[in-house]
């Protein structure tokens, strides 16, 4: 199926594996001036071979990646042949700054008019066997914002992003997100690879509760029949109201919240952000706000049909949300703990893709 466009819309839609990697292509191709990106994984071919290829016809391609969250192993194997590969190709790479716990964001800039926010990372298995999402934009202030952005991370400087539309990780996802699952009246259809930070959660169940229909599509965070790193919080949501599940025909990788369709006030976001206090709070992300009729009407068809398909038993774990620790070195030193612990039990790392 192809992109979604609208009339006169500044936004267009990508559903994957459905939409492929044609949009994302064509824009490359199309680079004149520049192309910066923001990245947590890379080395698709084709991708690659267009930055590539930009880069020979002398567009300014600029890559800034994760490095510091990679264990060595990943660093080694996942990470550096790809950037080898492109900084031997002429083009500039560079480790995203240490100050974040993770950079998750997933974002170009093209030409300085041109920006794609994605859900999905740049390497082969997000275009054929993820769900997932992306928004290109040609609205002016969120291409100029993602680009000051990407240059104040490029430089290790700090950033204030203010634009509405835009949700950002550390600055504002936690309230922007809170406040979109708040002013819901009817209905929030919602993905998310990972299901664990109590705060979004609770504004999932008082929705709930104040009789919106609240319908949560999540990962299954391990190995068939081994633990699933979602269950406390599938188990929380639906003790609590909320029609919660877990997924497998594809991997639920993308991160949607789809807010009263039909409505007047209708609105759907997109971005990298998890439910995770880690997520929300120290790592670089970046999400988007919509409101296009034709985008909203096709996440929604996408989002029953994946509804539609066979759910994955989750073992019940009523252990109770764990608040977000109050500073960074605390979540730090949690996050740690939980993928060793789930590294032990699964004798292999945890199934999150980031």
């Amino acid at each position: 199926m192809a992109s979604t466009r609208t009339l006169a819309s500044t936004h267009t839609l990508i559903v994957e594996p459905d939409d492929g990697r044609a949009l994302v292509l064509q824009i490359l191709n199309a680079a004149k001036t520049s192309i910066d990106l923001t990245i947590y994984e890379i080395g698709d071919a084709q991708i690659m071979a267009a930055l590539e290829a930009a880069q020979k016809r002398n567009v300014v391609v600029r890559v800034l990646y994760n490095w510091h969250s990679f264990t060595p192993r990943m660093q080694q194997t996942d990470i550096t042949p790809a950037i080898t590969q492109l900084t031997n190709a002429g083009i500039q790479c560079r480790q995203a700054p240490a100050a974040f716990e993770v950079t998750h964001e997933k974002a170009f800039v093209v030409d300085g008019a041109t920006a794609i926010v994605m859900s999905f990372n740049l390497t082969q298995d997000y275009f054929g066997s993820t769900r997932d999402f992306g928004i290109v934009t040609t609205v002016p202030a969120e291409v100029a914002e993602i680009e000051a952005v990407f240059q104040a991370d490029w430089n290790n400087q700090p950033a204030t992003p203010k634009v509405n539309s835009l949700v950002w990780s550390p600055v504002n996802s936690r309230t922007k997100l809170t406040a979109l699952i708040n002013a819901a009246t009817k209905t929030l259809d919602i993905y998310c690879e990972e299901v664990d930070d109590p705060g979004t959660l609770g504004a999932m169940v008082a929705a709930a509760k104040r009789g919106v229909k609240v319908r949560f599509i999540a990962a299954v965070l391990a190995a068939e029949g081994k633990v699933n790193g979602n269950a406390r919080g599938i188990t929380y949501l639906t003790g609590n109201g909320v029609s919660a599940v877990c997924k497998s025909f594809l991997y639920v990788h993308a991160k949607m919240i789809l807010a009263d369709l039909g409505q007047s006030a209708a609105q759907a976001y997109i971005g990298s952000e998890n439910f995770s206090c880690v997520s929300l709070g120290d790592n670089r992300e970046c999400g988007i706000l919509v409101s296009e009729p034709a985008i909203l009407q096709r996440l929604e068809s996408t989002f029953t049909a994946d509804w539609k398909q066979p759910s994955v038993a989750v073992t019940p774990d009523n252990t109770g949300l764990t608040a977000c620790p109050g500073n960074r070195a605390a979540r730090t030193a949690v996050r740690t703990a939980v993928r060793a612990f789930q590294a032990r039990k699964l004798q292999h790392p945890p199934q999150t893709r980031g």
